[in-house]
Order: C-alpha cells, then sequence, then structure tokens
C-alpha cells in the first residue's frame, strides 16, 4: 500500500502579495493615463494604446503569481504611452 504525498504549494510571502497589489494599482493608474491623453491624441491612438493596455492586464492576471512580471507590466505600458506620445508630437504633429 502506498501513500501519495502531494506537495503542497507553498503560499506567497507578505512582500510578494503587496508587489502584486501594487504592480495591479499602478496598472490602473497607467490606465487613467491611456483614457485621460484624448487631448494630446487623436482617438486611434488612443484605441491602440487601450488595446495595448489591456492586452498589459492581461499578461499581469496571468501571472500573478510572479510579482516582477506584474510590476513590470505597468512600467512598460507607461513606456509605450509615453514615447508614444513624445513620438506622436515630434514626428506626427500632435499637439500637447
Amino acid at each position: 500500500m502506498s501513500v501519495s504525498h502531494v506537495a503542497a504549494a507553498a503560499a506567497p510571502s507578505l512582500g510578494s502579495r503587496l508587489a502584486v497589489l501594487g504592480g495591479f494599482a499602478l496598472h490602473a493608474v497607467v490606465g487613467v493615463f491611456v483614457i485621460s491623453s484624448g487631448l494630446l491624441m487623436p482617438a486611434w491612438a488612443i484605441v491602440a494604446l487601450a488595446a495595448i493596455w489591456v492586452i498589459g492586464l492581461v499578461v499581469a492576471i496571468r501571472h500573478r503569481h510572479r510579482p516582477m512580471v506584474v510590476l513590470l507590466t505597468p512600467v512598460v505600458t507607461f513606456a509605450i504611452w509615453y514615447l508614444a506620445g513624445w513620438a506622436g508630437e515630434t514626428y506626427l504633429g500632435w499637439t500637447g
């Protein structure tokens, strides 16, 4: 008679949980920037950036057990938003 032992997954630490919550909070803040950038960018750019934001949210949700990924997702999304605004203002004549 054999007894099967299932390895219990270690519960995430408090720091890990706080990092994930902070990452999602930062992602929400970046979402506010994306949605409110209508004064700077045309509608097609806002729709594209909103799609990128949603993709980032999906990535963060799918990797919520990896705090570093959740923390990097809003940073990357913000960088894309900032660079799109800068490039649009510099090269496409968007007013800012």
